[in-house]
Formats: structure tokens, sequence, C-alpha cells
């Protein structure tokens, strides 16, 4: 649930820097068109016109340009105005923070009771191995069961440290198991 809050989060920040992106681009675009696309009329009759525009566009076509760039630029504009009221505010800001601080505590709690079953587990781990040494006594075959457990082991986040951590440990009950003798 956290990683969707977080990914939306970067979705829509990522969708706001394309729309801001997109609508410099189209501005630029559009000066760009304006400047170079021009045909330069005379509006008094004192002032002649001295500045030609070899590839001006006819006044329809520059003013139909000129209407499709304002169009554009407002519904990107529009679109940017979305963006940004759709973006966290504050106050879920406050709402993540304690929504982290439980799971923090979620953690802490859950790596406690790991502890307490690995104890537990150690435990009866000597239990049965006391259990076994008096069941086939002193004469008998001593079977050793392995007393170390994962108990080195603890919660992390961090998934490669995990599997690590288990290819580790399958190592060490691998190397024990080998070192464990059955007596004739």
């Amino acid at each position: 649930m956290l990683n969707e809050e977080l990914s939306t989060d970067m979705d829509r920040i990522t969708q706001l820097q394309d729309a801001i992106l997109d609508l410099l681009t189209i501005t630029s675009t559009s000066i760009d068109y304006i400047t170079k696309r021009t045909e330069f009329e005379q509006t008094s009759t004192k002032i002649p016109t001295t500045l030609q525009t070899p590839h001006a566009a006819n006044r329809q076509e520059y003013k139909a340009s000129i209407e499709t760039f304002v169009q554009d630029i407002v519904r990107r504009s529009k679109d940017i105005k979305k963006l940004i009221e759709s973006l966290p505010r504050r106050d879920d800001s406050s709402q993540r923070a304690n929504r982290l601080s439980a799971l923090q505590e979620e953690l802490a709690q859950a790596n406690e009771e790991y502890k307490d079953a690995l104890a537990q587990s150690e435990e009866l781990l000597l239990e049965l191995q006391s259990a076994l040494d008096q069941a086939l006594g002193e004469d008998s075959p001593s079977v050793q069961i392995p007393t170390k457990l994962l108990s080195t082991t603890h919660i992390d986040i961090d998934d490669d440290q995990k599997q690590n951590q288990s290819q580790e440990n399958q190592g060490e009950m691998a190397v024990e198991e080998d070192n464990t003798m059955v007596d004739p």
C-alpha cells in the first residue's frame, strides 16, 4: 500500500514535469512561428515597410495557427492546474508520517515476536537434545542436533540482505550437518 502511495505521487510529479515541458515547447514553438512566419504590414504611409519575410504565411493561415497555439497553451495550462490540484497536500504528509510511524512500530513488534519465538525454539531444541540423550542412554550412539539455530538472523527490510543471509544460514547448517557425527 505504501509503495502504491509513493508511486502514485511520483507519477503525478512526472506527469506535471512532462506537462510543463510540453507547455514550454508549445510556447517556444508558437513564438518562433509568430516571429518567423509573420507578414509585415504597413500601418502608416509615412513609415515604409523595410523588412520582408521570405516564408511568411498568408493572413488566414497565420491567424488559424495562432488560434491553434492559443488553444494548445490553454489546454496544457488547464492540465497543469489539474495535476497541481491532485498533488498531495501538507496534511497528507502528516498522515503519511503517522502511517510510517505505525508501520515502524509494527515492524519493531514483529521483530520482538520473532526474537521471542527464536529463543523459545532454541530452548525446545535443548530440551529435545536432552530427551534424546536420556532416551538413548550413555551406551547408545550420540546424536547431535545442531544447537545453533538462526539466532544471528534479524528481520531486515532489504530483500537482498535477507536472501544473502538466508544463503549464509543454509551454508552454516550444511557445515553443521557435515560435522554431526553418529558414533557406532
